[in-house]
């Protein structure tokens, strides 16, 4: 793998979307690895990485609030920019993910794909 190479770490328990994003990004020259759930996006962290979490929070396990805390409880990780991307709509929820570490807030509904992907290409720069 090219050192230069960035790479993304998604947890999405829905396999088309997670499917659908792991797509675009590869055409954009993006490396993504997929996690499923909580517990596994915590395990593929210390393996992958990643330069950026494309986070949603409805996901097995451990929801994706606990996965936010975790990451930004370790040092190592606490500075990757965090992009929660869900269904959750409710302005508790933003507030809570956003004081939580989260560097941006979507609702998937009102983002198309390319638009996620130009906010990821965003923040990796």
């Amino acid at each position: 793998m090219d050192t230069d190479e960035k790479r993304i770490l998604i947890v999405e328990d829905d396999f088309q979307i997670s499917k659908v994003y792991q797509l675009q990004l590869a055409k954009a020259g993006i490396f993504s690895i997929l996690a499923r759930n909580g517990e596994e996006a915590i395990e593929l962290l210390e393996e992958a990485h990643p330069d950026l979490v494309i986070l949603d929070l409805m996901i097995p396990k451990k929801d994706g609030f606990w996965v936010l805390e975790e990451i930004r409880k370790n040092s190592k990780y606490s500075k990757i920019p965090i992009i929660i991307i869900s269904n959750l709509g409710q302005q508790d929820d933003k507030t809570r993910a956003l004081e939580l570490g989260a560097t941006e807030y979507l609702v998937k509904i009102d983002q198309s794909i390319q638009e996620i992907i130009n906010k990821i290409k965003m923040y990796l720069k």
